[in-house]
């Protein structure tokens, strides 16, 4: 007796992968443990290169800053900051900017040991703050001059426009500097200064942005 069978046609079976994915998985897979390492501290590295990022409330920086790191540079931008455009960052050394602040258009930062800005800072436009002279100066009486010194901006302190932080300065919390200031030494919290030199003009019991 005969018996007739059917046979169906197979049909083709997809790839669940693409030919460089399958690839990739394969050179992953029988990669040794040590380089899986090294290439996973890699891409980590590469990621968190230039900040400290927390994505529940990130910080703003706008278009046109320009931002360079030389010399092993660190910066840390705290959550709710916000760079204005135009704004230029050189950073050689650490800089911190704290939580909620505000650093305005065309303001200039030179970070060539360590600048700390404290939270909830506004700093107005056309602004310069250097902790370095860039280059080796000798006096006649003193002989060689120092170059590069720390600067430290505390915490609620209102920088007028057009004003300039030199090197080794420490600026008190909630201090008003006034427009067309040159901070040259210290300045004590809660302290309202102006002029060129900067001079103590009166003291500060609040300011709201």
């Amino acid at each position: 007796m005969d018996q007739t069978v059917t046979l169906e046609a197979e049909r083709p079976v997809e790839p669940d992968v693409l030919p460089y994915t399958h690839f990739l998985r394969k050179f992953w897979y029988n990669m040794p443990p040590r380089d899986k390492v090294i290439a996973a501290l890699g891409v980590l590295r590469w990621m968190l290169r230039f900040y400290k990022f927390d994505s529940r409330e990130p910080f703003i920086i706008e278009r046109k800053v320009q931002i360079l790191k030389w010399r092993g540079g660190r910066i840390e931008i705290g959550r709710g900051a916000r760079l204005a455009m135009g704004s230029k960052i050189v950073c050689g050394g650490h800089l911190v900017i704290g939580p909620r602040t505000i650093i305005g258009a065309n303001n200039v930062i030179m970070c060539a040991t360590e600048v700390k800005i404290g939270a909830r800072c506004m700093i107005s436009w056309n602004c310069s703050i250097f902790d370095s002279i860039g280059h080796k100066m000798w006096l006649e009486r003193t002989g060689e001059a120092e170059i590069e010194a720390p600067i430290t901006i505390g915490d609620d302190v209102w920088i007028g426009p057009y004003s300039i932080i030199m090197k080794g300065v420490t600026i008190g919390e909630n201090t008003i500097i006034g427009a067309g200031s040159v901070v040259r030494r210290d300045v004590p919290p809660n302290s309202l200064v102006y002029g060129n030199p900067a001079r103590r003009a009166g003291t500060v019991v609040r300011w709201e942005r």
